[in-house]
């Protein structure tokens, strides 16, 4: 009956997860674009920069 217990709880923990990533996810949707955008411009960014100190 424990493996049965600890099963549950594992189902449980992931039903949680699940509908915490699809909040996240609703919540964060509309930034999407914008979160893109940043870690381009910062990868971009972070290039240039090294290779202008390396020059």
């Amino acid at each position: 009956m424990k493996y049965l217990k600890e099963l549950r709880t594992m189902l449980v923990t992931a039903l949680a997860v699940f509908i915490l990533m699809n909040f996240l996810v609703q919540v964060i949707q509309p930034y999407v674009p914008i979160i893109l955008i940043g870690v381009v411009v910062i990868t971009l960014g972070w290039y240039a920069y090294s290779r202008a100190t390396r020059l």
